[in-house]
């Protein structure tokens, strides 16, 4: 079985898959303090309590935080004794970074990136909401740029922490697109406005290829989105990059 994690900004997603099938996950706070045994241990534990700890026999991550990557592949090499892939922009994907900097683009957009390619038609675009929103066009074999924004939580902390008058803002879905109290004001601009902020963008990326894209979302902040859209995605997958992981695994095992 392969373990996959993919280490994100605000929290780690790890997962297992026996052959293509992803039959467990979990969700760690991401913390640049804590320590490679302390992440071992929980990892241990996590699959000892799956009585999955025995048949994991490697291991893929992907890490956005560069203080954790050796942090993260170290406790797995030596809590779980299995060879590990830390993804990187050398790594063969099977796709090409079509971009000036690849060594810029996120190991997450990457992975991203490969799963579409694999998966789903092409021209495609990815938008994963995170700590950051990103979009990751993908055409044909190749990784053609994309679009960074401020997420959802971001924009939510923005407004509380350059104004005096409002308040911290729990990210929840508005019920009107006008609200009537201040948080109700908030949360339309927050969510409301990321989703007309989408729909701009895809729109603005089709007019630049000169034809449509598939749309593929992922991360953790889908579900609060995906509702207000005028167009809707036309694919969601919430492990979108674990799939990711899988792949390229899979092509650098061979």
């Amino acid at each position: 079985m392969l373990l996959v994690a993919d280490i994100g900004n605000t929290s780690i997603t790890v997962g297992v898959y026996n052959d293509d099938k992803l039959i467990h996950t979990w969700r760690i706070n991401t913390n640049k303090n804590k320590s490679e045994d302390e992440y071992g241990i929980l990892l241990y534990n996590f699959l000892q309590h799956q009585n999955l700890l025995n048949y994991i026999s490697h291991a893929a991550i992907s890490s956005v935080v560069l203080p954790l990557t050796s942090t993260v592949k170290s406790a797995i090499e030596n809590y779980l004794t299995v060879p590990v892939l830390a993804l990187s922009h050398s790594t063969n994907t099977g796709i090409v970074l079509n971009v000036e900097k690849p060594k810029e683009v996120g190991c997450d957009r990457i992975a991203n990136a490969c799963a579409a390619y694999n998966l789903y038609d092409n021209p495609a675009v990815i938008i994963d909401l995170g700590t950051a929103t990103t979009f990751d066009a993908v055409l044909k074999n190749e990784f053609i740029g994309g679009i960074i924004a401020p997420g959802l939580r971001i924009s939510a902390e923005s407004l509380s922490s350059f104004t005096n008058l409002l308040p911290k803002l729990k990210i929840a879905q508005p019920e009107k697109t006008i609200g009537k109290n201040t948080i109700e004001n908030m949360l339309s601009g927050v969510v409301r406005g990321h989703s007309s902020m989408i729909d701009g963008l895809i729109e603005s990326v089709e007019t630049e290829l000169g034809q449509k894209v598939t749309t593929i979302a992922t991360g953790g902040y889908l579900n609060l989105i995906k509702d207000y859209l005028k167009r809707p995605f036309d694919h969601t997958s919430p492990y979108l990059t674990l799939e990711g992981l899988r792949l390229i695994h899979n092509l650098n095992k061979k």
